[in-house]
Order: structure tokens, then C-alpha cells, then sequence
């Protein structure tokens, strides 16, 4: 709901014991230097800090998610609309991956290039998550009756104001996930490394562990949400007195955070770097989006990210109030969609490696669509509305996410020189983060035209037959716009062969680049107007932000 988790690319691989140096091509200039073979195992001691890294960040992700679905839908009541554009807020520092990429790749600290960044990013989330625990929540926006356990909605708001304290929690899940992007554009840079001295058979294997442990450490996270942060005052199960607090909630984010920061001060196995010119690499990224064979994977992301993830803004008060899910049944169904993740990146690993990449996000897409249909419909025309039948996000949009995922760090292996890991997984993310932004901004404004209003609890309250035509519509606009991304597959390659004639034979042209980069920005200074116009909780009514008007 607010943070969104570092790609995992993990290493794999065994490093040459040879002195690697920089690529003499335009897209390398940090010059990396190592007298000894060092190996990426979960075994091996060294690598503790880069194993809790990918971890945490899954864990942090899926309990922060969680937590703050159930404080702004169900405590704070916050619109759907205004909820969207504050997640946005929160997860802007992943437009800026590519930048704290080009750092990390070229501006060692103490001739470390990847561990000072970590352990800074790591310990910037832990103080936005004390922060949290000391700012605590105002009074709930509904009355909550502490004898009947449950919320008074038949009575009027007890704190009406209380709609307006998202700012605050968003601008410091804000920071955290800067703490967040910042460590993990490290860490994705030095586990490109690994990956990049790798077999071609093999290539892609450990990666796809270390997503796994990611997917893990998201599974622990939302099982201590479903089982311990599972009070009625959050939209949970069981009785408030016998589960955490929000304050106690966010204090196991705050010490996984300062834990994983610790390990990784000491226990991150890295070759020491020599610095590289700004200027110079700030080229290198120009070079690499003249490629047409870099924009064409570019290309397909950003529409897949954006065009053509536009998602109808309903899906939060189907699933609160028609299916009467609780937080227990969200989270389960959480743990349903990582053991799903698992088990896909346990296949690919095993025996898809040398799998059209084409064909995993085909499968994957066209499989889940009709996992989240047939529970959607029928959970919207009152066939059957049971908490344990609808699956929800979790599901139908995590387990494409992670597939997708993988591919893109297949590309990136083959993509990347040897220097410019970083580079190339910064922008990759920069790109993906901008791409998902303007859906979120786009889905708020093509739903706002519906009418009676998508965003408004009552509707779903009131639950008329109209109403409920109204939002299988908006569902069947967004299956039709997210089966049009099938149509743009060809912009991918199907496998790393393909993928390095590309990179090798395909033209580079600066006006590839001039248009990737006026895209890029335009598109980032469209979602910006929204995060900031949602800093404004009396603007929240504009149609740009998804409301009904002013």
C-alpha cells in the first residue's frame, strides 16, 4: 500500500579471481578492481547482509503494505481515490533509482560501492519508522465502540478530521522507502555483478533464490500482520485488546529495519571500486538509451507499467464491503499469492530458465486475469460474497508482478556491461516506478467519470443494481486495456541470445534517447502535479485527482 519493494536480482554466480575492469565501451567507466575469487552462497557467512537485505526489503514491504491498508480504508476511512495518490506520494523516491544507481556505481565511500549505501538507506528507513511509532494516530474516524468492539457507522464521525492525517504517515513511509530504494539499488548492482560472470545456462538461477527469499520474508510479514495486527478497530477479526498496536506494529518494521542495516555494515562481500566522473557516466546513460534494443524492452515496461495496468478504482470497497473481507482473509490470501511467487520462481529456477520470456508473462497474465474474474463477478452481482471465495490484489497482481520481475532481471543480466550494473538496474526501476505512478494517476481519472462514484463507501453501502453494472463495467475496461499489453510481447526478446544479438547487432540513434527522455519526464512531471495537489486534503475533489469535482 505504501512501499514498494527493490526488484531482486540476486547473484548467483562465481566472480573471476582475475582483476576485472572497466568495459571500454561508452557504457562503462567505474573501474572495479579484485585480487580474490569471491562467491555468492547462503552458506557462506560473508554474504549474511546481502541475504537480510532482500529478506527485509519483502518483509518491510508486505508488512508496511499491509498495515497501512488497514489504517487509512478502515481507521482514517480515506477515499479510494485519495488513497491511490498517497501511495503514489509514498513511493516516489523509486523514480530516482537510476541516480542513486549512477552513485553507487561511481562514488565509493571508504572504496566501497555498495555497502555504505545500503547500510544508510537501511538506517533512513528505521528513523522514519521510529518516526512513526512517536506520531501515533489521532482518533478514529468512525466512533469505536470498545464494549461491542466494533465501529458505530450508523452514527455520525466521531473525528471527521481524522480523514486528513494520511499526509504526515505518507511523507514518512516517504522517506523510508528512500531509505529502501537507496540500499537496494546498491544491492541490485553488486548482485548483477555476480550474475554477470555466470555460466549462460546457469545464469539467473540464484537470482531467482534470492527473489524467493524476498517472496519469504514477504510471507512472514504478512502472517504476523494476519495473525498478530488483526484487531476490529483495523478491519481485522479478533477482539483490539488481544492484538498489537499500530505503535507496536510499526516498532517490528523500525528493528528489522535497524537490524538489516547493522549486518549489512559488516557483512556485505564486495571487490573495492575506484571512483568514475559524474559526467562521464551521466553519458553512459545517454548511450544507453540511443540503444534501440534497450528502448525496445524500455518500451514494453513503461506500457505494460502504465497504458495498460490502469486498474478501476473499485477494487477496494468490492473487496471491504461486498465481499466483507477482513484483514485476516486479506493477508491469507497474501500468503496465498507469495506461496504462488514461490513456487513460480522455484520452476523457472529449476527447469524454465531457458523459457520464452515471452511466454512467462503470457501465461502468467492470461492465468491470473481469470483467477481474479470469476470471484470479482461474482462477488459483484451477489452470486456469492464470501471473504474466503475473493482473492483480491494479492493474488492477481503480485504473483504477474514477480514474474515479471524475474524477466526483467534476465534482461538486465544481458543488458548490462560490467560496470554499469547498477546503471542499468537503477533505470530499469526509475523506469517501471514512473510507468506505475501515471497508472495510478490515470486509473484515477478514467474512473472518476463513472458515476454513481466508484471511490464512495456509501454506494457500496446502498448497493443498488445500477450500481453494480456500474462497477462490472469498470472492471471489464480494465481486463480489455490489460490484455492489449499482449499485443507489445515482440518488444521483447524471447531469451538471453536473443537478447545479446540484440544489444550487439540492433542500431543506436540519439533520437531514441531524446524521446525516451521527454517521455520519461513528462510523464513524471504529470504525476508530481498529483502528489502534490494530494498533499492538499481540501484539493482531493478535483477530477485529476479522482474525485467528483469541486
Amino acid at each position: 500500500m505504501g512501499l514498494q519493494t527493490t526488484r531482486s536480482p540476486a547473484p548467483s554466480a562465481r566472480a573471476s579471481p582475475k582483476t576485472t575492469k572497466s568495459s571500454p565501451s561508452s557504457d562503462s567507466f567505474a573501474k572495479v578492481e579484485s585480487n580474490c575469487s569471491f562467491e555468492y552462497a547462503l552458506s557462506d557467512s560473508r554474504n549474511c547482509g546481502i541475504t537480510l537485505h532482500y529478506f527485509a526489503s519483502g518483509f518491510v514491504t508486505g508488512a508496511v503494505n499491509a498495515i497501512f491498508f488497514d489504517v487509512l480504508a478502515g481507521y482514517l476511512n480515506v477515499s479510494a481515490a485519495v488513497m491511490q495518490g498517497g501511495v503514489n506520494l509514498a513511493q516516489l523516491p523509486t523514480v530516482f533509482s537510476i541516480v542513486l544507481g549512477i552513485l553507487s556505481d561511481s562514488w565509493p565511500i571508504c572504496g566501497l560501492r555498495r555497502r555504505p549505501y545500503m547500510l544508510g538507506g537501511w538506517l533512513l528507513a528505521a528513523a522514519c519508522s521510529f518516526c512513526l511509532m512517536g506520531m501515533g494516530l489521532p482518533g478514529p474516524y468512525y466512533c469505536f465502540s470498545s464494549e461491542e468492539d466494533r465501529y458505530l457507522f450508523e452514527q455520525a464521525p466521531c473525528n471527521p478530521d481524522a480523514v486528513d492525517f494520511y499526509v504526515p504517515l505518507m511523507v514518512c513511509v516517504c522517506g523510508a522507502q528512500l531509505g529502501i530504494t537507496a540500499a537496494g539499488s546498491a544491492a541490485n548492482g553488486l548482485m548483477v555483478e555476480y550474475a554477470k560472470a555466470e555460466a549462460e545456462e546457469n545464469r539467473g538461477r540464484a537470482q531467482t533464490l534470492l527473489q524467493m527469499v524476498n517472496t519469504a520474508g514477504y510471507f512472514v510479514s504478512v502472517t504476523i500482520v494476519a495473525f498478530g495486527f488483526n484487531g476490529r478497530m483495523f478491519t481485522g477479526s479478533f477482539n483490539q485488546r488481544h492484538q498489537l498496536s499500530y505503535q507496536e506494529a510499526i516498532g517490528i518494521v523500525a528493528v528489522m529495519c535497524t537490524v538489516t542495516g547493522a549486518l549489512c555494515a559488516v557483512k556485505v562481500h564486495e571487490r573495492p571500486g575506484g571512483s568514475a566522473s559524474l559526467r562521464d557516466y551521466s553519458r553512459s546513460s545517454w548511450h544507453l538509451l540511443e540503444s534501440k534494443a534497450f528502448c525496445a524492452v524500455a518500451l514494453f515496461f513503461f506500457a505494460s507499467s502504465s497504458i495498460f495496468n490502469i486498474s478501476t478504482t473499485a477494487r477496494v470497497w468490492v473487496g471491504l464491503e461486498w465481499a466483507k473481507t477482513e484483514n485476516m482473509q486479506r493477508q491469507l490470501c497474501g500468503m496465498l499469492g507469495a506461496c504462488l511467487s514461490l513456487l513460480g520462481s522455484w520452476l523457472i529456477q529449476k527447469w524454465f530458465l531457458g523459457a520464452s520470456w515471452r511466454k512467462i508473462i503470457f501465461v502468467t497474465g492470461v492465468s491470473t486475469t481469470l483467477l481474479d474474474a470469476i470471484p470479482q463477478f461474482c462477488t459483484i452481482f451477489d452470486v456469492i460474497r464470501n471473504q474466503y471465495f475473493y482473492l483480491g490484489e494479492p493474488v492477481t497482481q503480485n504473483v504477474p508482478q514477480a514474474m515479471s520481475a524475474l524477466v526483467t532481471t534476465f534482461l538486465i543480466n544481458e543488458l548490462a556491461d560490467d560496470s554499469n550494473c547498477a546503471l542499468v538496474a537503477g533505470l530499469m526501476d526509475t523506469i517501471a516506478a514512473v510507468a506505475q505512478r501515471l497508472s495510478v494517476v490515470l486509473s484515477n481519472q478514467v474512473f472518476s467519470v463513472f458515476t454513481p462514484s466508484l471511490s464512495d463507501r456509501m454506494n457500496y453501502i446502498e448497493d443498488t443494481q445500477d450500481f453494480r453494472w456500474t462497477v462490472a463495467s469498470s472492471f471489464l475496461l480494465s481486463y480489455f486495456i490489460y490484455s492489449l499489453c499482449f499485443l507489445a510481447l515482440p518488444l521483447l526478446p524471447a531469451q538471453k541470445g536473443e537478447a545479446r544479438e540484440r544489444k550487439q547487432t540492433w542500431c543506436k540513434r540519439p533520437v531514441f534517447a531524446m524521446l525516451a527522455t521527454f517521455i520519461l519526464g513528462v510523464t513524471l512531471l504529470y504525476t508530481l502535479i498529483g502528489d502534490f495537489l494530494v498533499l492538499d486534503p481540501s484539493l482531493t475533489c478535483l477530477h485529476f485527482l479522482g474525485g467528483q469535482g469541486c
